[in-house]
C-alpha cells in the first residue's frame, strides 16, 4: 500500500466511467482520503483508489489532445518530469503533461 501525505498529487478513480484522473489530497482521516480532482469535484476516497501520479515509457493511456481537447488512446513515448511525449494511432505525437492523462485498469 502506497503512504500518502497531504498535498499529494494522484490519479483517484473516478466512479462515473471507470477511469483514473488527476487529483491532489487534501485530507486524510485515518483510512479515508479526501481530494480534489483536477476538474473541481471533492470526494472521500481510499488508499486502493488512487495510483501514483506518473507514467512510464511503454504505458498506454488516454491523452486530451491539445488540438480538440478529446481523449484519445496513446503510447507514451517519455517522460521529463510532469511532461509526457505521447504517439497517437494515427502516428503523429505530441507533449504534453500528466494533467492530460487519464487511464483505465481493466480487472482480472
Amino acid at each position: 500500500m502506497e503512504y500518502w501525505d497531504i498535498g499529494d498529487r494522484v490519479f483517484a478513480y473516478w466512479d462515473d466511467d471507470d477511469y483514473f484522473y488527476p487529483a491532489t489530497i487534501l485530507s486524510i482521516e485515518e483510512e479515508d482520503i479526501y481530494i480534489r480532482f483536477d476538474t473541481g469535484e471533492e470526494e472521500w476516497t481510499q488508499a486502493d483508489y488512487l495510483e501514483e501520479y506518473a507514467t512510464a515509457a511503454d504505458e498506454e493511456v488516454e491523452c486530451k489532445s491539445a488540438k480538440d481537447d478529446q481523449y484519445y488512446d496513446v503510447t507514451v513515448l517519455s517522460t521529463d518530469g510532469e511532461k509526457v511525449e505521447v504517439e497517437f494511432d494515427d502516428g503523429s505525437t505530441e507533449w504534453t503533461t500528466l494533467n492530460r492523462i487519464r487511464f483505465y485498469i481493466e480487472e482480472g
